[in-house]
C-alpha cells in the first residue's frame, strides 16, 4: 500500500515524538546512557565565569598590528588586513565610527565600538602643496572631481592649504569635515 506525502510526514512526527517523550526519559531515568553531554559547573563560581566573558582592554586603531585585531571575536585575518589597508589609504582613524565605511558583513561596528579607541595624534597629515595629483586621488573621501578642484585652486592661488580651501569654498563643508584630520 502507497503511503502519502502528509501520511509519511505524519509518521515521522509520531516517531520523533515517541522518542522524545517516552524512549529518552526512560532511559534517563534508568541511566543507561548519557543523553545530553553537558559539563555542570562545580561552583557557583564556576558558572559566573563561564557565561561572563573576560572584558578586554580596548584596542588602539591607529596602531595595532593584525595580529592583535584577529583577538576580536569576529575579525579574522581578512578584516584584520581590510581594516589595516583602509588606514593606510586614510592615514589612519579619527573616530571608531569610520570602521561602518569598510562594510563589514560578519562584524558589527555598533555592538563593537567599545572595543576600539582611537588617538587622533597618530594621524599622519599630509601637505597639499607636497603632493601630486594621483597621490591626493587616493584619499578615499576624495573623487576626482574634488582633487580637480583642488589642484585648480593649488594653480590659481600658488599653495594651498586647508583654510584656503576652506574660505574660497572650493569644496562642500561635509567633504572639509571628512578630510581635514588628513591634510594641512
Amino acid at each position: 500500500m502507497l503511503l502519502y506525502y502528509y501520511e509519511k510526514k505524519g509518521l515521522l512526527v509520531l516517531l520523533l515524538l515517541i522518542v522524545a517523550f517516552i524512549i529518552i526519559p526512560r532511559q534517563i531515568k534508568h541511566k543507561k546512557t548519557d543523553a545530553f553531554l553537558l559539563q555542570t559547573p562545580h561552583s557557583i563560581a564556576d558558572s559566573i565565569r563561564m557565561t561572563f566573558p573576560a572584558e578586554q582592554e580596548p584596542i588602539e586603531l591607529n596602531s595595532a598590528d593584525s595580529t592583535t585585531l584577529v583577538e576580536i571575536r569576529g575579525i579574522g585575518p581578512y578584516y584584520a588586513a581590510k581594516i589595516i589597508r583602509y588606514r593606510e589609504r586614510l592615514g589612519g582613524y579619527y573616530r571608531t565610527e569610520q570602521l561602518k565605511e569598510l562594510r563589514m558583513t560578519y562584524f558589527n561596528v555598533d555592538s563593537s565600538a567599545h572595543l576600539f579607541t582611537v588617538n587622533p595624534g597618530l594621524i599622519r597629515k599630509k601637505d597639499l602643496n607636497t603632493l601630486t595629483f594621483k597621490e591626493v586621488l587616493r584619499h578615499p573621501y576624495l573623487e576626482y572631481e574634488d582633487v580637480r578642484l583642488i589642484f585648480n585652486a593649488k594653480n590659481k592661488y600658488k599653495k594651498i592649504s586647508m583654510d584656503t580651501l576652506e574660505k574660497r569654498k572650493i569644496l562642500p563643508v561635509y567633504k572639509l569635515k571628512k578630510i581635514k584630520p588628513y591634510f594641512m
